[in-house]
């Protein structure tokens, strides 16, 4: 599909109304999480196609609701990877299937931004000597895992060799000193708790994500070293529609549980 074409079907899914007849907390027939807010507090008033570092980007604007006597201003916009490429590797074949990531990052681009007009700057942090950076990006993966250098700007780290964990795993990092600087200056000391996140990151990331890569701002898993970033893909939107509908037209119960549901013969009453 060609960019122009996806970036029209977004605004089609994107800026249309609410299902008035949806019930608070369910997911509509667009599979978008509507509850904190998106479709009314905030609502998209335009999907660009723009060029970017990495390719095509998308370009998406939208509107606030400015509760009265706010100074915030009323509209802003976000950018998104939009690469072809990207989109296959990523599951976003169809504007379907990209339209509730993109709705729910807009949320909370649309917070962040009142956050930066209603309250005071917070002081920065002021990273140490570039020697003690690096001495800090040893420290921050070694809580990770074993540390391996490759290079100035990579390493790998890997858990489950020595046997004391139940899965092996293996990541590389691909990061400049000029880029943890600015992790850094995000994140605060690590004794902030800012970096306590990675470990979960390492542990949870699916197998396929073997790469951290540096992306607005911080170090996030990446089934590529190339930009932009490429996360396991789910189901096709249609996909999951019909298995949806499948397992209704079944009387089975189609989705994930902790425990099995109980049959009818077993419920209470």
């Amino acid at each position: 599909m060609e960019d122009e074409d996806y970036a029209r079907g977004l605004f089609r899914i994107l800026g249309a109304q609410p299902d008035p007849d949806l019930e608070p907390g369910r997911l509509g027939d667009d599979w978008i999480d509507r509850s904190d807010g998106f479709g009314t507090e905030v609502q998209v008033t335009s999907v660009e196609v723009v060029p970017g570092p990495y390719g095509a980007q998308l370009e998406v604007g939208f509107r606030l609701e400015v509760p009265p006597g706010l100074d915030v201003p009323e509209g802003g916009s976000v950018r998104f990877p939009l690469d072809e490429e990207w989109r296959v590797l990523c599951g976003f074949a169809e504007p379907e299937d990209y339209a509730p990531r993109i709705a729910s990052r807009l949320v909370r681009a649309a917070r962040d931004h009142v956050v930066a007009h209603i309250e005071p700057p917070r002081p920065g942090y002021e990273p140490p000597a570039s020697d003690k950076q690096r001495a800090i990006l040893l420290h921050v993966l070694g809580r990770v895992g074993t540390v391996e250098e490759l290079g100035t700007d990579r390493f790998v780290v890997r858990r489950g060799a020595d046997g004391h964990v139940e899965h092996e795993r293996e990541v590389t990092v691909i990061l400049t000193p000029e880029q943890w600087e600015q992790v850094l200056r995000r994140h605060g000391p690590v004794r902030h708790g800012g970096f306590d996140h990675y470990e979960e990151t390492f542990a949870s990331a699916p197998e396929e994500e073997r790469f951290w890569v540096f992306w607005e701002g911080d170090l996030v898993s990446s089934t590529r070293e190339e930009l932009p970033p490429a996360t396991t893909p789910w189901p096709p939107l249609r996909e999951v529609r019909q298995r949806l509908a499948e397992a209704r037209a079944s009387g089975t119960t189609y989705g994930w549980f902790a425990y099995e549901p109980l049959r009818d013969e077993e419920l209470p009453g």
